[in-house]
């Protein structure tokens, strides 16, 4: 019985070590760590990615952090964290490079030939001590193509040191910075913005500004890299080849480039139309976009807002398009139209040279330039609409994106090259009685300078009222959107000069600190969230949409047309469907003010 019970406890021990998985850790900064809330956070870093492309036969533990370096991620204990669990079937992934560059930050910085390699050859050593393998990898490259199209390094020696490392250690080394530079590249400039952070305005509820972030991954970039790696590790026939899934192993992710992205052929929705790459204007699916724009232009020269041109039309929504083409039905600057339709048909003519496009523009500039006031200023509709409609509108950046037109027209940029030297003349006109219009009509209170309304009176000048929830007031957004025109001004007069800093100023005092604005959760509400501003004392600069005359308190003015200070205070809808107070002039005052000053002091 002795020996029977010796021999199960013998068995079982022996069973339960055979049952014990290997662990595969993670080292690294933001591109490979895992993200909290990834329904909020569109950030994805590659390693995140890597359960679903593993088989369930190894475990995984993502130990990457965001912003940390090969200095700091020692110095703060997470490289202990991870050494103290590390057993001899382990493995170790390790990726630094992004935050060790930062020269300006010594808790991170380190220099790449000493400093640098010397962390690395510890994660190595340490690893290695424990029975575990190490791998090292490369920093995945940033989204930098020049004007000429060509992809920049940006990370200097560090991608060298580690190949150098891994060479004279004798450690697997996968060459990230290779496959994503070769990745980077077979999607091109424009449609490599799918593989980082680049969302519209309104396209995510939880980054309402937009994002423009060339070094972090969306899901889709972080999949392929992760794919990538994976994919280097079973060409290398690493022990880590067995844990990958079938799939991953036959996609051809950089032997193949996608139709979509050769030939030119994916669906471009009509908000990305002015993004894509210079050739992409000469390609069927450009040509076929344009046809439809030339199908919603009104007779004379202008086109109504709110409009998809990018949908397929059927031979029976052209006949009906065509036949409201003579019918009054509002042709309007407001919510980009007609200007952003001017500026897609000149890229794509300059790149087919077909007659069409070109006389289309110009029947729309000649549009633009009739639509202006003799004051200078452009109403909302033209022709004239009754009611709040004929206020010049600096609005949604209606009058500003007709004056960047017709200055880049005057001008001579391209791709409106092709503009006759009458038109050009018009136009130039038309921008200098617009700069007039918009000196004017900055609010003075008790003798100095302000900002500016969403709309103002064409005759009075002042601030004036629009719909029930947009009442008369200072524009936090208008008004940045304004500033930066001016400062765009290659020679600006002293009066241009007095009312970007008087403007500036005005930021500076009508500015919101200690709160910030926050999307949240709430199954009970319509859509199921909502917004609401919560107190943060490292919260702001933020600015009303609509700011209160004299005192410069933000308002929030719901559709019963009554002010309120608070943005809880107002209905629902109006929260999550309007913008009333947010960050808009931060970037002005921080970034492009400073150097704007720099070279006009």
């Amino acid at each position: 019985m002795k020996n029977l019970f010796l021999f199960l406890v013998i068995f079982c021990s022996i069973s339960v070590v055979a049952q014990e998985k290997p662990t595969l850790y993670l080292i690294g900064d933001s591109t490979m760590s895992d993200k909290k809330d990834p329904e909020k956070n569109p950030e994805h870093g590659w390693g995140q990615m890597l359960p679903e492309l593993m088989t369930s036969d190894i475990n995984i533990q993502n130990h990457a952090v965001n912003g940390r370096s090969t200095r700091s991620f020692i110095a703060e204990g997470w490289w202990e964290e991870v050494k103290d669990q590390l057993k001899p079937e382990d493995f170790v992934f390790i990726q630094f490079g992004h935050n060790d560059q930062k020269v300006n930050d010594p808790a991170r910085y380190t220099n790449p030939f000493t400093q640098y390699r010397s962390n690395l050859e510890k994660f190595v050593r340490e690893t290695r001590e424990k029975g575990a393998t190490p791998i090292l990898f490369s920093s995945i490259v940033r989204r930098n193509f020049n004007e000429n199209g060509v992809l920049v390094d940006t990370h200097g020696l560090y991608p060298l040191v580690v190949r150098m490392l891994a060479k004279d250690l004798n450690v697997p080394f996968i060459d990230l910075q290779l496959l994503t530079e070769r990745l980077e590249i077979m999607y091109g400039p424009q449609n490599s913005k799918q593989l980082h952070l680049h969302l519209e305005p309104g396209e995510d509820p939880y980054e309402p500004k937009g994002v423009a972030d060339d070094t972090h991954l969306s899901k889709m970039g972080a999949t392929l890299v992760a794919s990538l790696a994976l994919q280097e590790i079973a060409e290398q026939d690493l022990e880590l080849k067995k844990y990958i899934k079938e799939k991953v192993l036959f996609q051809k992710i950089l032997k193949e480039v996608p139709v979509s992205l050769g030939g030119y052929s994916e669906k471009v929705p009509w908000r990305r139309a002015l993004k894509q790459h210079k050739e992409w204007y000469g390609s069927k699916e450009a040509q076929r976009i344009a046809d439809n724009v030339l199908l919603y232009q009104h007779t004379n020269g202008g086109w109504y807002k709110n409009i998809d041109m990018s949908n397929e039309l059927s031979p029976k929504e052209k006949d009906s398009l065509r036949n409201l083409q003579n019918k009054e039905m509002g042709t309007t600057i407001d919510n980009g139209a007609t200007h952003t339709q001017l500026k897609y048909l000149a890229r794509v003519y300059k790149a087919t040279g077909k007659e069409d496009y070109k006389m289309a523009f110009l029947e729309g500039v000649d549009y633009l330039l009739e639509a202006q006031y003799s004051n200078g200023g452009w109403p909302q509709f033209y022709p004239l609409k009754k009611g709040y409609y004929g206020h010049i509108t600096y609005n949604d950046g209606a009058m500003i994106g007709v004056m960047n037109l017709l200055r880049d027209i005057a001008q001579n940029e391209e791709p409106y090259s092709f503009v006759d030297a009458f038109r050009k003349n018009k136009a130039e006109k038309a921008v200098e009685k617009g700069l007039k219009i918009i000196l004017a009509t900055q609010v003075e209170v008790d003798g100095k300078l302000t900002v500016w309304g969403a709309q103002h009176d064409k005759k009075t000048l002042k601030p004036a009222k629009a719909r029930a929830y947009e009442l008369a007031s200072l524009s936090g957004k208008e008004s940045a959107e304004i500033v930066r025109y001016l400062m765009e001004i290659e020679n600006p007069s002293e009066a241009v000069k007095r009312s970007v800093r008087s403007a500036i100023q005005w930021f500076e005092d009508a500015k919101v600190t200690g709160k910030r604005v926050e999307w949240i959760k709430d199954p009970s509400l319509p859509e199921g969230r909502d917004r609401i501003v919560v107190e943060d004392p490292a919260g702001g600069p933020l600015w009303g949409r609509f700011t209160e005359i004299g005192t410069n308190r933000p308002m929030f003015i719901g559709r019963d047309g009554v002010v309120k200070y608070n943005l809880d205070e107002i209905e629902h809808e109006r929260r999550i469907n309007y913008s009333y107070i947010d960050n808009y002039a931060e970037d002005l005052l921080k970034v492009d003010y400073p150097k704007w000053e720099q070279k006009h002091k």
